[in-house]
């Protein structure tokens, strides 16, 4: 009986390197059956292509802003600061389980597990927090502008940019850090063991709830306080520049939405069928909706925001076609409104100045 003791001790200490698939599977007798070869290799495709893009676009994203004098404003370093999270997610949560679909385990550890399963929560967490804080800038901008003029541009950018991270990471002070990830096979991925349902909860009213909620509540004011204030703009560049604020507003209000499409199917399904009875494939699936939603922001940036297309387009030396585009784009948008042709509105009257700029009169 001793010595049954001692090898089942023996085999409990293994080291990570020889933590192989198979002994991943004896430990988790919960978990049966894999997903088929089919909906893996179609999986592991589909996020192959959306990762390679994801990290295109955010890096030519990322260089047009930070490389062009006239880019750099408020605005455009949250997106900055989006784009970053967005190449780090890419690379920490969706490349890992990229290669664990095309070798159908997990090769590289208990230690890289635990990693990868914390940082998924933490980006996933920051992301929204972004948009969270981001809302908030939006009704400061929109609905208390005398107030936006009096404050230190600099210093509130980086309070937004330093607590969307912070508080994520406020996650990581805990005793169990360490030992609380799990390879689940039937996944093919590494999630929190079971018997930390409270912290569990905890990063869902934290993380997810709390900066839906301010989302939410500031998007509420700024369109109530946009309908009852339009009329009052009589001005064209007051007119404009409104326009060119609720533009901005619904850029970032589009990007949260993004991200909730993406998390939200797997966290549902997460929470509902906690003993894993649905089909493995259909986890493939949900979590390949998750991959492609992490790769779809520069997507909203270039298509709402003309300067960051114009730059990216510059960049790529494709600046022909970029104007073909703005030309299809503005006989696309024009209407005509009261017997009056309206055009888009232009995007060089906005708040998002440059950072050691004023904001604009009104």
């Amino acid at each position: 009986m001793d010595l049954l003791i001692n090898v089942m001790l023996t085999l409990q200490n293994i080291s990570d390197d020889n933590f192989t698939h198979d002994e991943f599977n004896n430990t988790n007798l919960s978990s049966n059956t894999t997903p088929s070869h089919l909906a893996l290799r179609f999986g592991a495709i589909v996020m192959l292509v959306a990762l390679l893009w994801g990290l295109f676009a955010n890096a030519l994203t990322t260089y047009s802003i930070l490389t062009n004098r006239d880019l750099k404003n408020i605005t455009n370093m949250f997106i900055v600061s989006l784009c970053i999270n967005d190449i780090m997610n890419l690379v920490i949560s969706n490349f890992m389980v990229l290669i664990s679909y095309f070798t159908m385990k997990w090769s590289t550890g208990l230690i890289l597990c635990e990693i990868v399963t914390h940082f998924t929560v933490l980006l996933m967490g920051s992301s929204l927090w972004h948009t969270g804080l981001i809302a908030i800038h939006r009704l400061i901008v929109v609905c208390f502008n005398g107030f936006y003029k009096k404050i230190s541009k600099r210093a509130y950018t980086i309070f937004v940019l330093t607590t969307a991270r912070i508080v994520p990471l406020l996650f990581l002070i805990q005793p169990h850090l360490g030992n609380m990830a799990h390879y689940e096979p039937k996944l093919l991925r590494c999630i929190i063991r079971k018997g930390f349902g409270l912290y569990t909860m905890f990063v869902s009213v934290v993380l997810m709830i709390m900066p839906s909620v301010m989302l939410i509540i500031c998007y509420v004011a700024i369109f109530i306080k946009v309908h009852r204030s339009s009329s009052a703009f009589r001005g064209k560049r007051k007119r404009e520049w409104l326009r060119r604020e609720i533009q901005i507003t619904k850029m970032f209000g589009l990007v949260f939405l993004v991200i909730v499409i993406g998390y939200l199917p797997y966290g549902i399904v997460r929470s509902i069928d906690k003993q894993l009875l649905l089909s493995a494939d259909f986890y493939v699936a949900i979590s390949v909706l998750y991959a492609v939603a992490n790769s779809c922001n520069p997507i909203i940036y270039g298509s709402m925001d003309r300067n960051i297309r114009r730059a990216c387009f510059q960049v790529l030396n494709l600046d022909n076609k970029c104007m073909k585009y703005e030309r299809k784009l503005r006989k696309s948008s024009s209407g005509n409104i009261n017997g009056q042709k309206s055009e888009i509105p232009s995007d060089e009257i906005n708040e998002a100045l440059p950072l050691n700029a004023n904001a604009p009169n009104k």
